[in-house]
């Protein structure tokens, strides 16, 4: 399908040839056809085929291939077809409750050409910087102050792992490591009373780049205390989490997931989301790493919110638990970041080129 075309000596250049432009362009068309029916998804034998003819270009691409003009300008509009996208706003489910909306992206095909610093009028995909406007939707998650959020928006191929910290030290560092080498944050909701006993730990979770939550000072039953006592648990275990960190956290994670009303308004009051869970582990239980590794890889969902806890079955699935969600093509994202409307796009041509787009970007 390519062609090399050799200049003299003191010179090489790699042009594509006119037949990869055919297979981008049938790529763009056969995004924009499914676009049309927005609940459409492509049938499994034509996924299939567009995955295999991404991963057979983009290898070759990311290495040696190199653009002209007239070629990037043709790859750019396959681009903005398979990764432009409108806003969707945030809602009330009847299950769900809040789901979080999502900023729509365009592409700016001229923005993104006018970036571009030409080598003998070429230039490779990895230094095609794609520029995308981000657009708010009409209606996100500040319009609704007193709802709790089980998960993200569905259309993120994003999950959060996120670990309740009540009890023990031990296995923190461990789960820190293997966080750090998979390149992942999550969030921890720390517990008031443990924070106030293990301050240097709740430093170092925060200087692993991890994002910190509050989980109440006692572990109590929050729906079964009084209002007074709602805002001194979310309150003192601010202040020891701020102590320890110089952090205040904005997310609040009740304990036993353990609410009614009155604490999700206490904890918008407080300026504080109430976040739940989608996927539970039940690792405080402490079942067979391989347990934990099935209840959420089976049930993996874009969106998804994943309760853990640091234990040491915890500790010897998380490994296999990240391994299998990022092949699944899922960014493994601090809470925050899941709920934000902000939605994921290519930094690059070569990002893009490298990536199964119809599953990472819409």
């Amino acid at each position: 399908m390519f062609c090399v075309a050799r200049e003299p000596k003191h010179k090489k250049m790699y042009v594509l040839s006119v037949d990869f432009l055919v297979v981008t362009l049938c790529v763009a068309a056969t995004v924009a056809v499914s676009s049309l029916t927005p609940n459409a998804k492509p049938s499994g034998a034509t996924f299939s085929h567009l995955e295999k003819s991404m991963s057979a270009i983009a290898p070759l691409l990311n290495q040696t291939a190199r653009l002209t003009p007239e070629q990037l300008k043709a790859q750019l509009s396959s681009v903005a077809a398979a990764t432009n996208r409108p806003a969707i706003s945030a809602k009330v489910d009847v299950n769900w409750r809040l789901i979080p909306g999502l900023n729509g992206v365009t592409l700016n095909e001229q923005a993104t050409i006018d970036r571009v610093k030409w080598t003998d009028n070429t230039v490779a995909p990895r230094d095609v910087h794609l520029v995308y406007q981000q657009i708010p939707p009409t209606v996100d998650i500040s319009n609704f102050v007193a709802e709790p959020i089980y998960r993200g928006n569905p259309q993120k191929r994003e999950m959060s792992l996120m670990f309740n910290v009540a009890w023990g030290t031990e296995y923190v560092p461990q789960i820190l490591n293997i966080l750090h080498r998979y390149h992942v944050r999550s969030t921890f909701f720390l517990d008031g009373s443990w924070t106030k006993k293990n301050p240097l730990v709740a430093k170092s979770i925060l200087d692993a780049g991890m994002e910190l939550g509050n989980h109440g000072y006692n572990h109590p039953m929050m729906s079964r205390i009084s209002r007074d006592k709602m805002i001194s648990q979310i309150q003192r275990t601010n202040t020891v989490i701020q102590q320890a960190t110089g952090v205040t956290p904005t997310l609040f994670a009740p304990p036993a997931g353990d609410f009614n009303q009155m604490v999700v308004r206490v904890a918008a009051g407080l300026k504080m989301r109430s976040i739940l869970w989608t996927l539970d582990t039940i690792d405080w239980r402490k079942p067979q790493p391989s347990v934990i590794v099935s209840r959420i890889v089976k049930r993996h969902e874009p969106g998804a919110l994943v309760l853990m806890h640091p234990t040491a079955p915890t500790v010897s699935a998380l490994p296999s638990m990240i391994e299998a969600l990022q092949k699944a093509g899922y960014r493994l994202v601090p809470v925050s970041e899941l709920i934000s409307p902000v939605r994921p796009t290519p930094a690059t041509l070569a990002d893009y080129l490298g990536t199964s787009v119809l599953s990472t970007y819409g």
